[in-house]
Protein backbone atom coordinates (compact mmCIF):
# COMPACT_ATOMS: atom_id res chain seq x y z
CA UNK A 1 0.00 0.00 0.00
CA UNK A 2 2.77 2.45 0.93
CA UNK A 3 4.62 1.61 -2.30
CA UNK A 4 1.45 2.28 -4.33
CA UNK A 5 0.85 5.65 -2.65
CA UNK A 6 4.47 6.72 -3.23
CA UNK A 7 4.30 5.61 -6.87
CA UNK A 8 1.10 7.58 -7.49
CA UNK A 9 2.61 10.65 -5.78
CA UNK A 10 5.77 10.47 -7.92
CA UNK A 11 3.69 9.96 -11.06
CA UNK A 12 1.53 12.98 -10.30
CA UNK A 13 4.53 15.15 -9.44
CA UNK A 14 6.36 14.13 -12.62
CA UNK A 15 3.36 14.89 -14.80
CA UNK A 16 2.72 18.22 -13.10
CA UNK A 17 6.31 19.22 -13.84
CA UNK A 18 5.76 18.52 -17.53
CA UNK A 19 3.22 21.31 -17.86
CA UNK A 20 3.94 25.02 -17.65
CA UNK A 21 0.87 27.24 -17.41
CA UNK A 22 0.21 30.91 -18.16
CA UNK A 23 3.36 32.03 -19.95
CA UNK A 24 3.24 35.64 -21.13
CA UNK A 25 5.29 37.18 -23.94
CA UNK A 26 5.10 40.95 -24.59
CA UNK A 27 6.31 42.23 -27.97
CA UNK A 28 6.56 45.96 -28.57
CA UNK A 29 6.74 46.92 -32.24
CA UNK A 30 7.66 50.46 -31.25
CA UNK A 31 10.92 49.35 -29.59
CA UNK A 32 13.44 48.39 -32.21
CA UNK A 33 16.48 46.28 -31.40
CA UNK A 34 19.54 48.03 -32.78
CA UNK A 35 22.55 46.47 -34.50
CA UNK A 36 21.20 42.90 -34.66
CA UNK A 37 23.82 40.58 -36.16
CA UNK A 38 22.92 37.28 -37.75
CA UNK A 39 24.30 34.04 -36.30
CA UNK A 40 23.47 32.12 -39.47
CA UNK A 41 26.52 30.63 -41.16
CA UNK A 42 27.77 27.30 -42.48
CA UNK A 43 30.80 25.05 -42.82
CA UNK A 44 32.01 23.57 -46.13
CA UNK A 45 30.02 22.47 -49.20
CA UNK A 46 30.33 20.25 -52.27
CA UNK A 47 28.75 22.42 -54.98
CA UNK A 48 27.96 25.93 -53.80
CA UNK A 49 25.93 26.89 -56.88
CA UNK A 50 23.51 24.03 -56.31
CA UNK A 51 22.58 25.74 -53.03
CA UNK A 52 21.49 29.02 -54.57
CA UNK A 53 17.81 28.78 -53.59
CA UNK A 54 18.70 27.78 -50.04
CA UNK A 55 21.22 30.60 -49.73
CA UNK A 56 18.60 33.10 -50.83
CA UNK A 57 16.07 31.66 -48.37
CA UNK A 58 18.37 31.39 -45.34
CA UNK A 59 20.53 34.51 -45.84
CA UNK A 60 23.72 33.28 -44.10
CA UNK A 61 26.41 35.83 -43.23
CA UNK A 62 29.56 33.69 -42.94
CA UNK A 63 30.75 30.52 -44.66
CA UNK A 64 33.86 28.77 -43.34
CA UNK A 65 35.66 26.67 -45.94
CA UNK A 66 39.04 25.08 -46.56
CA UNK A 67 39.33 21.73 -48.25
CA UNK A 68 35.89 22.30 -49.80
CA UNK A 69 36.56 25.45 -51.82
CA UNK A 70 36.82 24.83 -55.53
CA UNK A 71 37.85 28.07 -57.22
CA UNK A 72 38.21 31.82 -56.99
CA UNK A 73 34.77 32.04 -58.58
CA UNK A 74 33.33 30.19 -55.57
CA UNK A 75 34.58 32.96 -53.30
CA UNK A 76 33.13 35.60 -55.58
CA UNK A 77 29.85 33.68 -55.69
CA UNK A 78 29.58 33.65 -51.91
CA UNK A 79 30.40 37.34 -51.71
CA UNK A 80 27.67 38.11 -54.27
CA UNK A 81 25.18 37.09 -51.57
CA UNK A 82 26.85 39.34 -48.98
CA UNK A 83 28.42 36.28 -47.35
CA UNK A 84 31.90 36.65 -45.86
CA UNK A 85 34.04 33.57 -46.63
CA UNK A 86 36.46 32.33 -43.95
CA UNK A 87 39.33 30.37 -45.51
CA UNK A 88 40.94 27.74 -43.25
CA UNK A 89 44.57 27.65 -44.39
CA UNK A 90 45.42 24.54 -42.37
CA UNK A 91 42.80 22.55 -44.31
CA UNK A 92 44.72 23.36 -47.48
CA UNK A 93 48.04 22.62 -45.80
CA UNK A 94 46.67 19.21 -44.62
CA UNK A 95 47.07 17.62 -41.21
CA UNK A 96 49.54 15.10 -39.80
CA UNK A 97 46.92 12.42 -39.10
CA UNK A 98 48.68 11.68 -35.84
CA UNK A 99 50.84 13.72 -33.54
CA UNK A 100 54.56 13.93 -34.30
CA UNK A 101 54.21 12.28 -37.71
CA UNK A 102 57.82 12.51 -38.86
CA UNK A 103 56.91 12.13 -42.54
CA UNK A 104 54.58 15.13 -42.38
CA UNK A 105 56.10 18.48 -43.51
CA UNK A 106 56.08 20.42 -40.24
CA UNK A 107 55.00 24.09 -40.67
CA UNK A 108 58.01 25.38 -38.75
CA UNK A 109 60.70 23.33 -40.45
CA UNK A 110 59.69 23.27 -44.12
CA UNK A 111 58.68 25.82 -46.76
CA UNK A 112 55.20 24.31 -47.21
CA UNK A 113 53.44 26.86 -44.96
CA UNK A 114 55.13 29.80 -46.68
CA UNK A 115 54.29 28.46 -50.13
CA UNK A 116 50.63 27.77 -49.34
CA UNK A 117 49.96 31.01 -47.48
CA UNK A 118 51.62 33.03 -50.23
CA UNK A 119 49.72 31.24 -53.01
CA UNK A 120 46.34 31.52 -51.28
CA UNK A 121 46.79 35.20 -50.48
CA UNK A 122 47.86 35.99 -54.02
CA UNK A 123 44.67 34.30 -55.26
CA UNK A 124 42.16 35.76 -52.84
CA UNK A 125 43.80 38.95 -51.59
CA UNK A 126 41.43 40.59 -49.07
CA UNK A 127 38.21 38.90 -50.18
CA UNK A 128 38.27 36.34 -47.33
CA UNK A 129 39.11 36.12 -43.65
CA UNK A 130 42.23 33.97 -43.17
CA UNK A 131 41.85 31.30 -40.46
CA UNK A 132 45.39 30.11 -39.90
CA UNK A 133 44.99 26.79 -38.07
CA UNK A 134 41.95 24.73 -37.11
CA UNK A 135 41.74 23.33 -33.54
CA UNK A 136 45.50 23.31 -32.84
CA UNK A 137 45.16 22.03 -29.26
CA UNK A 138 43.72 18.72 -27.94
CA UNK A 139 42.86 17.38 -31.41
CA UNK A 140 45.49 14.85 -32.46
CA UNK A 141 44.38 14.70 -36.10
CA UNK A 142 44.76 18.47 -36.54
CA UNK A 143 48.22 18.74 -35.00
CA UNK A 144 47.75 18.77 -31.23
CA UNK A 145 50.64 21.18 -31.00
CA UNK A 146 52.45 22.25 -27.87
CA UNK A 147 51.56 25.79 -26.84
CA UNK A 148 54.75 27.53 -28.01
CA UNK A 149 54.87 25.41 -31.16
CA UNK A 150 51.40 26.61 -32.19
CA UNK A 151 52.19 30.22 -31.31
CA UNK A 152 55.19 30.16 -33.64
CA UNK A 153 53.14 28.59 -36.45
CA UNK A 154 50.51 31.29 -36.09
CA UNK A 155 53.16 34.02 -36.03
CA UNK A 156 54.89 32.60 -39.11
CA UNK A 157 51.68 32.53 -41.17
CA UNK A 158 50.60 35.95 -39.86
CA UNK A 159 53.93 37.55 -40.74
CA UNK A 160 53.86 36.04 -44.24
CA UNK A 161 50.41 37.51 -44.94
CA UNK A 162 51.30 40.92 -43.53
CA UNK A 163 54.50 41.05 -45.60
CA UNK A 164 52.71 40.55 -48.92
CA UNK A 165 51.40 43.54 -50.94
CA UNK A 166 48.08 44.56 -49.35
CA UNK A 167 48.58 42.09 -46.51
CA UNK A 168 48.55 44.84 -43.91
CA UNK A 169 44.83 45.20 -44.66
CA UNK A 170 44.05 41.46 -44.61
CA UNK A 171 41.65 40.07 -42.00
CA UNK A 172 43.15 37.27 -39.92
CA UNK A 173 41.29 35.14 -37.39
CA UNK A 174 42.38 32.81 -34.62
CA UNK A 175 43.08 30.92 -32.49
CA UNK A 176 40.18 28.64 -33.60
CA UNK A 177 40.51 26.54 -30.45
CA UNK A 178 38.19 23.54 -30.21
CA UNK A 179 36.52 25.05 -27.12
CA UNK A 180 36.66 28.12 -24.93
CA UNK A 181 39.38 27.94 -22.30
CA UNK A 182 40.09 31.25 -20.56
CA UNK A 183 43.70 30.38 -19.76
CA UNK A 184 44.46 29.27 -23.32
CA UNK A 185 42.70 32.28 -24.85
CA UNK A 186 44.62 34.68 -22.61
CA UNK A 187 47.91 32.93 -23.38
CA UNK A 188 47.27 33.41 -27.09
CA UNK A 189 46.32 37.07 -26.67
CA UNK A 190 49.38 37.72 -24.52
CA UNK A 191 51.69 36.16 -27.10
CA UNK A 192 50.14 38.16 -29.93
CA UNK A 193 50.32 41.38 -27.93
CA UNK A 194 54.02 40.90 -27.22
CA UNK A 195 54.89 39.93 -30.78
CA UNK A 196 53.01 42.60 -32.76
CA UNK A 197 50.54 40.07 -34.15
CA UNK A 198 47.26 41.68 -35.19
CA UNK A 199 44.27 39.36 -34.96
CA UNK A 200 41.30 41.16 -36.47
CA UNK A 201 38.72 38.50 -35.61
CA UNK A 202 38.82 36.38 -32.46
CA UNK A 203 37.46 32.86 -32.91
CA UNK A 204 36.94 29.59 -31.12
CA UNK A 205 34.49 26.69 -31.44
CA UNK A 206 31.54 26.94 -29.08
CA UNK A 207 29.56 23.80 -28.33
CA UNK A 208 27.66 24.79 -25.20
CA UNK A 209 23.87 24.72 -25.15
CA UNK A 210 20.95 24.61 -22.68
CA UNK A 211 21.87 25.72 -19.16
CA UNK A 212 25.59 25.74 -20.04
CA UNK A 213 24.90 28.88 -22.08
CA UNK A 214 24.81 30.80 -18.80
CA UNK A 215 28.50 29.96 -18.34
CA UNK A 216 29.12 31.07 -21.91
CA UNK A 217 27.58 34.46 -21.08
CA UNK A 218 29.87 34.81 -18.05
CA UNK A 219 32.93 33.89 -20.11
CA UNK A 220 32.18 36.39 -22.87
CA UNK A 221 31.48 39.15 -20.37
CA UNK A 222 34.86 38.61 -18.72
CA UNK A 223 36.57 38.28 -22.11
CA UNK A 224 35.22 41.63 -23.28
CA UNK A 225 35.52 43.56 -20.05
CA UNK A 226 38.74 42.15 -18.58
CA UNK A 227 40.88 40.16 -21.02
CA UNK A 228 40.66 42.08 -24.30
CA UNK A 229 41.40 45.49 -22.72
CA UNK A 230 44.65 44.03 -21.33
CA UNK A 231 45.94 43.33 -24.84
CA UNK A 232 45.01 46.33 -27.02
CA UNK A 233 47.78 45.80 -29.58
CA UNK A 234 46.14 42.58 -30.77
CA UNK A 235 43.42 44.73 -32.37
CA UNK A 236 40.39 42.46 -32.00
CA UNK A 237 37.49 44.02 -33.94
CA UNK A 238 35.00 41.15 -33.97
CA UNK A 239 34.25 37.78 -32.42
CA UNK A 240 33.09 35.19 -34.96
CA UNK A 241 32.67 31.63 -33.72
CA UNK A 242 34.05 29.28 -36.37
CA UNK A 243 31.84 26.34 -35.36
CA UNK A 244 28.73 26.16 -33.17
CA UNK A 245 25.91 23.69 -32.35
CA UNK A 246 26.93 20.31 -30.96
CA UNK A 247 25.99 16.93 -32.41
CA UNK A 248 23.12 16.44 -29.95
CA UNK A 249 21.39 19.72 -30.88
CA UNK A 250 22.15 19.76 -34.60
CA UNK A 251 18.61 18.91 -35.73
CA UNK A 252 16.71 20.82 -33.04
CA UNK A 253 15.36 24.15 -34.23
CA UNK A 254 14.38 25.18 -30.70
CA UNK A 255 17.82 24.47 -29.24
CA UNK A 256 19.59 26.21 -32.11
CA UNK A 257 17.42 29.32 -31.73
CA UNK A 258 18.27 29.37 -28.03
CA UNK A 259 21.99 29.31 -28.89
CA UNK A 260 21.42 32.15 -31.37
CA UNK A 261 19.64 34.16 -28.68
CA UNK A 262 22.60 33.85 -26.30
CA UNK A 263 25.14 34.65 -29.01
CA UNK A 264 23.19 37.76 -30.03
CA UNK A 265 22.66 38.92 -26.45
CA UNK A 266 26.38 38.61 -25.71
CA UNK A 267 27.54 40.62 -28.69
CA UNK A 268 28.94 37.86 -30.88
CA UNK A 269 29.39 39.10 -34.46
CA UNK A 270 28.74 35.88 -36.37
CA UNK A 271 28.98 32.09 -36.33
CA UNK A 272 29.07 28.99 -38.54
CA UNK A 273 27.18 25.76 -37.88
CA UNK A 274 29.41 22.76 -37.31
CA UNK A 275 28.97 19.47 -39.16
CA UNK A 276 28.53 16.03 -37.59
CA UNK A 277 27.83 12.43 -38.50
CA UNK A 278 24.18 11.57 -39.11
CA UNK A 279 22.46 8.28 -38.33
CA UNK A 280 23.77 6.77 -41.58
CA UNK A 281 27.34 7.51 -40.48
CA UNK A 282 27.90 10.21 -43.13
CA UNK A 283 29.20 13.59 -41.96
CA UNK A 284 27.07 16.48 -43.15
CA UNK A 285 30.03 18.66 -44.19
CA UNK A 286 28.47 18.62 -47.64
CA UNK A 287 25.65 20.14 -49.65
CA UNK A 288 23.16 19.38 -46.88
CA UNK A 289 24.14 22.72 -45.32
CA UNK A 290 25.39 20.90 -42.22
CA UNK A 291 22.24 18.80 -41.87
CA UNK A 292 19.53 21.35 -42.67
CA UNK A 293 18.73 19.34 -45.82
CA UNK A 294 18.46 15.60 -46.27
CA UNK A 295 20.54 13.69 -48.82
CA UNK A 296 18.04 14.59 -51.56
CA UNK A 297 18.12 18.31 -50.76
CA UNK A 298 14.76 18.38 -48.97
CA UNK A 299 14.30 20.62 -45.91
CA UNK A 300 14.19 19.30 -42.38
CA UNK A 301 12.48 21.20 -39.57
CA UNK A 302 15.80 22.81 -38.62
CA UNK A 303 15.90 24.38 -42.09
CA UNK A 304 12.66 26.20 -41.30
CA UNK A 305 14.07 27.49 -38.02
CA UNK A 306 17.04 28.96 -39.92
CA UNK A 307 14.76 30.47 -42.57
CA UNK A 308 12.48 32.18 -40.03
CA UNK A 309 15.48 33.38 -38.05
CA UNK A 310 17.12 34.89 -41.14
CA UNK A 311 13.98 36.85 -41.90
CA UNK A 312 13.89 38.20 -38.34
CA UNK A 313 17.21 40.07 -38.48
CA UNK A 314 15.96 43.15 -40.28
CA UNK A 315 13.64 45.37 -38.22
CA UNK A 316 13.91 43.22 -35.10
CA UNK A 317 11.90 44.50 -32.13
CA UNK A 318 12.17 43.81 -28.41
CA UNK A 319 10.25 41.34 -26.28
CA UNK A 320 9.80 40.37 -22.63
CA UNK A 321 8.95 36.83 -21.47
CA UNK A 322 8.05 35.71 -17.96
CA UNK A 323 9.51 32.25 -18.65
CA UNK A 324 13.17 32.03 -19.61
CA UNK A 325 12.67 28.92 -21.76
CA UNK A 326 10.13 30.63 -24.02
CA UNK A 327 11.72 33.36 -26.14
CA UNK A 328 10.75 35.41 -29.17
CA UNK A 329 12.31 36.82 -32.34
CA UNK A 330 9.93 39.47 -33.65
CA UNK A 331 10.25 41.69 -36.73
CA UNK A 332 8.27 43.48 -39.42
CA UNK A 333 8.38 44.64 -43.03
CA UNK A 334 6.02 46.43 -45.38
CA UNK A 335 3.81 43.34 -45.67
CA UNK A 336 3.24 42.52 -42.02
CA UNK A 337 4.60 41.54 -38.63
CA UNK A 338 6.26 38.27 -37.73
CA UNK A 339 6.94 36.55 -34.43
CA UNK A 340 8.96 33.40 -33.76
CA UNK A 341 7.94 31.89 -30.43
CA UNK A 342 10.46 29.31 -29.26
CA UNK A 343 9.46 26.80 -26.61
CA UNK A 344 12.89 25.42 -25.76
CA UNK A 345 11.71 23.90 -22.50
CA UNK A 346 11.04 20.24 -21.90
CA UNK A 347 7.53 21.21 -20.83
CA UNK A 348 4.22 21.35 -22.56
CA UNK A 349 3.32 25.03 -22.26
CA UNK A 350 -0.38 25.84 -22.05
CA UNK A 351 -2.31 29.11 -22.25
CA UNK A 352 0.53 31.17 -23.64
CA UNK A 353 -0.50 34.80 -23.99
CA UNK A 354 1.17 36.84 -26.73
CA UNK A 355 0.75 40.59 -26.33
CA UNK A 356 1.43 42.56 -29.51
CA UNK A 357 1.93 46.22 -28.66
CA UNK A 358 1.91 49.30 -30.90
CA UNK A 359 0.63 47.63 -34.06
CA UNK A 360 -1.60 50.62 -34.72
CA UNK A 361 1.26 52.55 -36.33
CA UNK A 362 1.31 50.07 -39.24
CA UNK A 363 -2.43 49.98 -39.92
CA UNK A 364 -3.85 53.46 -39.68
CA UNK A 365 -6.26 52.79 -42.53
CA UNK A 366 -7.47 49.36 -41.48
CA UNK A 367 -8.39 47.73 -38.20
CA UNK A 368 -9.18 44.13 -39.14
CA UNK A 369 -6.17 41.90 -39.68
CA UNK A 370 -5.42 38.28 -40.36
CA UNK A 371 -3.47 36.19 -37.86
CA UNK A 372 -1.85 32.92 -38.80
CA UNK A 373 -0.05 30.61 -36.38
CA UNK A 374 2.25 27.89 -37.68
CA UNK A 375 4.03 25.07 -35.89
CA UNK A 376 7.52 23.85 -36.76
CA UNK A 377 7.70 20.44 -35.07
CA UNK A 378 11.03 18.78 -34.37
CA UNK A 379 11.30 16.18 -37.15
CA UNK A 380 14.94 15.36 -36.43
CA UNK A 381 16.38 13.89 -39.67
CA UNK A 382 12.97 13.51 -41.35
CA UNK A 383 11.79 15.95 -43.99
CA UNK A 384 9.38 18.79 -43.22
CA UNK A 385 8.10 20.10 -46.53
CA UNK A 386 6.22 23.03 -44.99
CA UNK A 387 5.24 24.54 -41.67
CA UNK A 388 1.96 23.35 -40.18
CA UNK A 389 -0.84 25.93 -40.06
CA UNK A 390 -2.58 25.44 -36.70
CA UNK A 391 -4.58 28.65 -36.38
CA UNK A 392 -6.06 31.26 -38.71
CA UNK A 393 -8.39 34.06 -37.68
CA UNK A 394 -9.34 37.69 -38.06
CA UNK A 395 -8.30 40.04 -35.31
CA UNK A 396 -9.27 43.58 -34.47
CA UNK A 397 -6.59 46.14 -33.87
CA UNK A 398 -6.63 48.78 -31.16
CA UNK A 399 -4.29 51.60 -30.34
CA UNK A 400 -2.57 49.87 -27.46
CA UNK A 401 -2.32 46.09 -27.67
CA UNK A 402 -3.63 42.90 -29.25
CA UNK A 403 -3.72 39.91 -26.92
CA UNK A 404 -3.41 36.51 -28.60
CA UNK A 405 -3.39 33.06 -27.08
CA UNK A 406 -1.67 29.83 -28.04
CA UNK A 407 -3.59 27.14 -26.11
CA UNK A 408 -0.81 24.55 -26.15
CA UNK A 409 2.85 24.46 -27.17
CA UNK A 410 4.74 21.19 -27.50
CA UNK A 411 8.15 20.85 -25.81
CA UNK A 412 11.18 21.78 -27.94
CA UNK A 413 8.98 23.25 -30.65
CA UNK A 414 9.04 26.47 -32.68
CA UNK A 415 5.91 28.51 -33.48
CA UNK A 416 5.53 31.28 -36.03
CA UNK A 417 2.94 34.04 -35.99
CA UNK A 418 2.17 36.35 -38.91
CA UNK A 419 -0.08 39.42 -38.87
CA UNK A 420 -1.16 41.17 -42.06
CA UNK A 421 -4.08 42.75 -43.84
CA UNK A 422 -3.68 40.51 -46.88
CA UNK A 423 -6.62 38.14 -46.61
CA UNK A 424 -6.46 34.91 -48.60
Amino acid sequence: MIFTIISVFIFCMTNSQRIKDSVSVDIDFNKKSLHVKSMSGFLHYDDIRALQNNIMALQPKYWRIGWSYKSISDINYLRSFNITPILVLSDIYAYPGKKNNREWPHPLYTDRLKNIVTAEYQKFKNTVIYDIWNEPFHQEGFGDFDRDEYYQIFKKAHDIIRSLPGGDKALITGPSFDRYDEKEIEGFLNFCNKNNIRVDVLSWHEWRDQDYLKDFAKDVKKLKEVLLPKYPKVGIKKIVLGEIINQYSQFSGSEILEVFRYLENNGIDGACKGCWAESNGVFNCNNSMNGLLDKNGNPRSVWWAYKLYGQSIKNRVKYISNYEYVSAFASYDNKGQYVIINNNSGNKVINTKINLKNLFQFYKNGKTLELKVYEVPNTNESVLESMILIQKQKISIGKNMIALKIPSMTPKTVYYLTVSNNFK
